[in-house]
């Protein structure tokens, strides 16, 4: 099946389904422009739908509704595009572009990719597959507002008396002020970290020496006492444990790729003609203001 995935398959798929809604466009036209038909199929799409939504089928009022929400949906878009609503408008022109996106995103998703390939992929990529370095720490807290011009100044205090201990406290919280959120972490990545207390404090302390009182580190909500208590190194995972994402991500490759190639294919039919851009607008871009 891997002719599927050919450039060529694609066009001439896009093609061919070009041709059957422009022949399904024209035989629906103004001869029965007046008729709004609810076929058996349609019914038993709108059935399949709310089963799969809500794990059921739907009652008959519900049916009913769901028929009646079609009607309406198709009375107002074709009194819309009777008034020529649809022409000019950039959400309507986004939404078609962004549906014909999906249609050829779903025809390169036709077939299924092979063991080789995705062990192929993994291998290319394998970079973005990589377990990042992880810490475990705990930490104390000082509050600046309570301690009012002090903080720095506590917090070395503290940190001075932890490393002269004989038997260094492995967490010590009870040394500082109550912390709205964790005191111990385990296992967190730096992204992770950065999140929570702010990316300046992650960079310090994912460069702060494993097993003993370290800082003062200033975070969003102040200044913090931390103690790695583990480092665990960035790995490799090996290809079974991660096969179904890297899955994921080739399929998900494949259809950006068909994508943009079958848009460039389809864009090798129009000319493009771009108006040369007014020097107030050169000026403002370059400047990085609104023209």
């Amino acid at each position: 099946m891997r002719f599927l995935r050919e450039p060529l398959v694609h066009f001439l798929m896009i093609g061919a389904l070009l041709f059957a809604l422009h022949g399904f466009v024209h035989d629906r036209r103004e001869p029965t422009s007046d008729t709004i038909a609810v076929s058996a199929a349609q019914i038993s799409l709108f059935q399949e739908q709310w089963r799969q939504q809500q794990g059921r089928p739907p009652t008959q009022p519900e049916l009913q509704w769901l028929i009646d929400q079609y009607i309406r949906e198709e009375v107002l878009s074709r009194e819309a595009k009777a008034l020529g609503l649809d022409r000019d408008d950039t959400i309507v022109r986004r939404r078609l572009a962004q549906k014909m996106d999906f249609l050829v995103a779903d025809i390169a998703a036709l077939a299924e990719p092979s063991d080789e390939e995705v062990r192929k992929f993994f291998t290319t990529h394998v970079e973005q597959y990589r377990e990042p370095v992880k810490l475990s720490f705990t930490h104390i807290y000082f509050n600046p507002d309570e301690r009012r011009g002090h903080v720095q100044q506590d917090a070395e205090r503290v940190l001075a008396r932890l490393r002269t201990e004989k038997h260094p406290l492995p967490r010590a919280p009870e040394r500082g002020d109550r912390f709205v959120l964790s005191v111990d972490y385990a296992q967190r990545t730096q992204l992770e970290v950065a999140r929570e207390f702010g990316q300046a404090f992650a960079e310090q302390l994912f460069a702060t020496p494993l097993g003993q009182w370290e800082g003062p580190l200033e975070s969003g909500y102040g200044v913090h006492l931390v103690r790695i208590q583990e480092r665990i190194a960035a790995t490799l995972p090996e290809f079974d444990t991660v096969r179904t994402k890297v899955k994921d991500d080739f399929i998900a490759n494949q259809r950006q790729e068909a994508s943009e190639s079958a848009y460039q294919h389809l864009r090798e039919r129009y000319k493009i003609v771009i108006a040369p851009m007014s020097e107030t607008s050169r000026v403002a871009l370059s400047q990085g203001i609104k023209p």
